[in-house]
């Protein structure tokens, strides 16, 4: 059976190797794998479009009412110095210990609280607004990257895992692994001083700016659900063909993994939230569940990287560090939770925490609501404290 896949193997890079020799274009590479992709496609119609609509549920539930509210609330935020305020309260605090302008405070706060890809979304806005300069916007880029704490405690660890305690656990590895990216990255780095930004949309009334906001937060969720749904296709094109589902069965099976080990890590890889459910299902330990969905959440997967890549467009960061950081992140918080789960797992009730739907969704709509308050009173707040100026500084 291996000797099958090595001869596929070999003619796959014999033919990679041809068209290089032959100078053929990338652009017909690329024409060539996506005539591909429209045949298989076809080929198994009524599946394909079944997981088309159902990426469409998941946009639905799961992404329209987490992405855009906030991207709403953030974008609002930017239009009336929602950077400098944050600057300086969490500046000092977050900023400076990575060796990061005060600046980098409002991407880094976005993506902690609200996770991928609004971190990548407000670093590259704050650099086209000129508040930081390339250098620092690709690492920031690095730095601003995980998954978020509602999506964490609410969709991992209630509804696949049903266990809060065990979000906890991922969420400290996501954060902790975030940070040791930044300190890794910091030896090259020097602080930059803040630098003072005119505001574009000062002069604007709140309804020019709130109109801007939505259309803003309109354009980041289409694209984030475009993604969604097409990794969803992509996914079950791969789990619908038995040949590399035998292949990795063969491949684990040569290593004494236990089965869909490897099988549903690579199904992770493409998008993450399918990978965990995957996991979550599979016949291994609870460490080694938690550590692979901690690497998965960290990485972020091929859909979250095609999300980044397509929302910095405009920037021209450069992507292959990107993706390299994102896998060494993946790997350190691999490592972290996996320590942390030998260490303290047996200290948590593994079956003593268990939600119904309607629990779940309570829980979810809580932590969704505790955080929309806090953006919204620092909202209130700001444009308050505009308005004061306004009025009583001549």
């Amino acid at each position: 059976m291996f000797s099958i896949y090595i001869i596929c193997l070999i003619i796959f890079a014999l033919v990679l190797l041809l068209l290089k020799l032959l100078n053929v274009k990338k652009n017909y590479i690329i024409s060539i794998f996506i005539t591909l992709f429209i045949i298989l496609f076809v080929i198994n119609l009524d599946s394909n479009i079944k997981s088309a609509v159902d990426g469409v549920k998941l946009v639905i539930t799961a992404i329209l009412p987490t992405i855009f509210p906030f991207s709403v609330i953030c974008n609002l935020l930017i239009y009336y110095d929602g950077i400098e305020l944050y600057s300086k309260l969490l500046g000092p605090l977050i900023c400076r210990p990575l060796k990061l302008s005060d600046n980098c405070s409002f991407p880094l706060a976005a993506s902690f609280i609200c996770g991928y890809p609004l971190g990548a979304k407000y670093a590259s806005e704050i650099y086209e607004l000129n508040y930081i300069d390339k250098n620092e916007y690709e690492r920031l880029l690095n730095i601003a990257s995980n998954a978020g704490p509602i999506f964490i405690l609410g969709s991992i660890a209630i509804a696949i895992l049903n266990n809060i305690n065990f979000g906890y656990l991922l969420l400290i590895a996501n954060y902790l692994s975030v940070i040791i990216i930044g300190l890794f990255t910091r030896k090259k780095a020097t602080y930059i001083n803040k630098r003072k930004v005119k505001n574009a949309f000062a002069n604007n009334s709140f309804g020019t700016n709130l109109k801007n906001a939505v259309e803003n937060a309109i354009a980041t969720t289409i694209n984030v659900g475009a993604f969604v749904i097409i990794f969803s296709v992509v996914i079950n094109m791969i789990k619908s063909n038995t040949m590399v589902g035998t292949a990795f069965y063969n491949l684990e099976k040569l290593l004494n993994l236990p089965s869909q080990f490897l099988y549903n890590l690579f199904l992770g890889t493409m998008e993450f939230t399918n990978g965990s459910k995957l996991i979550a299902d599979s016949e291994i330990s609870i460490i080694f569940k938690l550590s692979m969905i901690s690497a998965l959440l960290s990485f972020s997967g091929f859909s979250v990287i095609g999300q980044v890549s397509s929302i910095t467009s405009s920037c021209k960061p450069n992507i292959k560090k990107y993706i390299f950081y994102k896998f060494l992140q993946g790997v350190i918080s691999f490592v972290i939770t996996f320590i942390f789960a030998t260490i303290f797992l047996n200290s948590i009730n593994t079956s003593s925490i268990y939600y119904s739907r309607g629990q779940i969704l309570l829980k979810i709509y809580k932590l969704y609501g505790i955080i929309f308050i806090l953006l919204i009173s620092t909202l209130i707040f700001q444009i308050s404290y505009k308005k004061y100026r306004k009025l009583h500084i001549p």
